[in-house]
């Protein structure tokens, strides 16, 4: 069968690479299918320009992969797919169904949605349409009878994350980096051919507003694997950064630290940095060192809360005292070192959020991002703290930079200038600034990202 992967665009202006797309076209070529991958976000095309050149590939079937921020570009992608080819189907996978997947297919945007880790249902998906189209029989399908939308049983997690790898040759990793603006999540680069890893899926503690897409167990890649597949980007295509975005890198830890023995033995040592958020309470100093010695310069910690009601009751319950000396000693290697933090938890007190802020000030840190608490479907906190019916899709277009649903006992106003002091108080202090230029990147990237933060503190932010 001809598959098409998709991925819309948006108003997002990373060009970070599909790695989901990359997963799920390799198990689509490994199953016999015959894939393409189309990046609209990349192209920087719309839907009716995308519809165009997937008409070229002639597709059987088309997978579109969509993160929360997205829907309106999925929606409008696949209203330009049906326009031009009403009976091809589509099919939904990303972070987006865990929130939208059930409406776009009663809606009769997509045929089907599938939920989480997508390569072994996307596969039998295709079977399915190739043979009886017995929808019911396909794991983590939400799919459409009648009017409504059906959601199948989750189907088991991979468990050998070494037999997968991504089709790096459909993502090609120079093409993201001859795009406009930046092509990682990392806004401090230090070079500009990067790419980005998992080497691990899942993560077992369960926080409170997490989608959680991997599950709760920690399911990790050998170091071996993770090696061989960072040599083969350095000798195919000359990648001389790497990006780990795994959910849990350091849960394991003598993993890590064999992973970081490895990278440092690379010769030209590569540049590595992690954008999604460590645990502290999991680092201990001799990774940190091994880290350091590997090309780390950078490294981000979800710390979320400096209250410990708050943390209990997000389900974090992170150990704040080894946090506060880790991120120091972090800092202290000459590594730029930014926290996650969170502000806005169910009945949260101003006074919890100043302790969280203060948590940050008084930290070593070189930069600090802080969020608003959302209640995105899908998680257990929408679970725990339903919207009432009149507010279900207020929080359409938002991400946790903007304050979509208030469910903290500050009122609206008040919170909002809360995070303006937040930013202003902890990025405008003159012994962090000095202590942050001597260790960010000296680029353009570095410039913009400053830039970005100076507004962020002098406003109530949107997405950059």
């Amino acid at each position: 069968m001809r598959v098409l992967l998709i991925r819309p665009n948006s108003s997002i202006t990373a060009v970070t690479f599909p790695l989901g797309l990359g997963y799920v076209a390799a198990a689509a070529r490994a199953a016999g299918h015959q894939v393409s991958l189309l990046d609209a976000r990349r192209l920087r095309i719309d839907g009716r320009e995308a519809a165009r050149r997937a008409l070229a590939f002639a597709p059987e079937a088309v997978g579109i992969t969509g993160i929360h921020p997205e829907k309106a570009g999925v929606t409008e992608l696949a209203a330009a797919l049906r326009a031009v080819a009403p009976d091809l189907p589509l099919v939904l996978g990303g972070p987006l169904v865990s929130t939208s997947g059930a409406d776009l297919v009663r809606q009769r945007v997509v045929d089907g949605a599938i939920a989480g880790e997508g390569e072994r249902a996307f596969v039998d998906w295709l079977s399915a349409r190739q043979g009886d189209r017995d929808w019911s029989r396909v794991p983590s399908l939400t799919w459409r009878s009648g009017d409504e939308a059906r959601a199948n049983e989750p189907g088991p997690f991979l468990t050998d994350l070494d037999a997968i790898t991504p089709a790096w040759d459909l993502i090609d990793p120079p093409r993201y980096w001859k795009t406009f603006g930046r092509s990682t999540l990392n806004m401090l680069s230090r070079s500009r051919r990067n790419a980005a890893i998992f080497t691990s899926r899942g993560c077992p503690f369960g926080c409170l507003y997490c989608h959680n897409m991997f599950g709760r167990k920690f399911r990790p890649r050998s170091p071996a694997s993770v090696l061989a597949e960072v040599e083969m980007l350095r000798q195919k295509f000359g990648v001389e950064e790497i990006e780990l975005v795994d959910d849990c890198f350091n849960l394991d830890l003598a993993r890590a630290k064999e992973i970081a023995r490895g990278l440092a033995r690379l010769r030209p040592r590569l540049h590595l940095s992690f954008s999604n958020g460590l645990r502290a309470d999991r680092m201990d100093e001799e990774l940190i060192d091994l880290l350091k010695a590997a090309g780390t310069y950078r490294i981000n910690y979800a710390v979320e809360s400096g209250s410990e009601r708050i943390q209990k009751l997000a389900h974090k319950n992170l150990d704040l005292e080894k946090t506060r000396a880790i991120i120091a000693y972090t800092a202290g290697r000459g590594i730029f070192t930014l926290g996650y933090f969170m502000l806005g938890f169910p009945g949260e007190t101003e006074e919890e959020m100043r302790r969280t802020i203060d948590f940050a000030r008084a930290s070593k840190l070189h930069a600090a991002g802080f969020f608003y608490v959302t209640p995105f479907a899908g998680t257990e906190l929408a679970r725990l703290f339903p919207l009432p019916p009149e507010r279900a899709g207020t929080l359409e277009g938002h991400d946790y930079t903007s304050l979509g649903v208030n469910l903290s006992a500050v009122p609206d106003p008040r919170f909002q200038e809360i995070m303006r002091q937040a930013y202003r108080g902890f990025h405008f202090a003159p012994d962090r600034m000095w202590r942050t230029l001597r260790v960010v990147p000296k680029n353009l990237r570095t410039a913009w990202s400053v830039l970005v933060v100076g507004i962020m503190s002098l406003t109530d932010f949107r997405r950059f």
